[in-house]
């Protein structure tokens, strides 16, 4: 990370598992949190829910569902309880680079069958500074990142996020502007073996 940067990272992670759920959000550099990326800098708001030959066609479509459920929330504004209450903020556009960062993790959540922010000894890093760089996303003001496991719809999973002070805060903060959504499935890994990550990003 270069260190001149003017640098905010926020962190909160989700889990459900089938019925029971746990919650922990911390932030500045700890935590469990993900997202997704994607490169379009044209401003262009659209998702590819298409798939990739590689990343299923039902998996993005539900990542497109997510970027529509999240900007929904956004253009209405939400209290966030002890993270405050936010004003209506202007929608994410979904972002390559942060939704291959953010796939990614999801991905390697389920087959190291593990739940956390923090990566040591992933593909991809060892942790979302090191992910999201390491996709080509380097040149960042703001980063931020919501993980959930468990959650079987798109408004499942958003809606436990809203519900959450501090996944609330970052999918309703007015600093992002672009979004990364990932969404794994690992047959056989815990909490159904279904993972989300959000990876949140504004450039300079």
């Amino acid at each position: 990370m270069n260190p001149g940067k003017t640098t905010l990272i926020l962190l909160a992670a989700l889990l459900l598992a089938t019925a029971s759920c746990d919650e922990d959000s911390e932030f500045d550099g700890g935590g469990d949190s993900d997202s997704d990326s994607d490169s379009d800098s044209d401003g262009d708001a659209d998702c590819d829910a298409s798939g990739d030959g590689y990343w299923q066609a039902d998996w993005a479509a539900l990542e497109c569902e997510v970027l529509e459920l999240t900007n929904e929330a956004r253009a209405q504004g939400a209290d966030c309880g002890t993270e405050g209450a936010f004003a209506p903020a202007p929608p994410l556009e979904m972002q390559d680079q942060l939704r291959e960062a953010a796939r990614y993790h999801s991905q390697d959540m389920g087959e190291r069958e593990f739940f956390a922010h923090e990566s040591p000894g992933g593909p991809n890093g060892d942790t979302m500074v090191d992910r999201i760089e390491n996709a080509g996303y380097t040149d960042w003001q703001y980063l931020g990142e919501n993980i959930a496991a468990g959650q079987t719809t798109a408004q499942e999973v958003v809606s436990g996020w809203l519900a959450s002070d501090g996944h609330c805060s970052n999918l309703m903060s007015p600093d992002f502007e672009e979004i990364g959504i990932g969404y794994a499935r690992v047959p056989g890994a815990p909490y159904q073996g279904i993972y989300w990550t959000q990876d949140f990003g504004t450039r300079f």
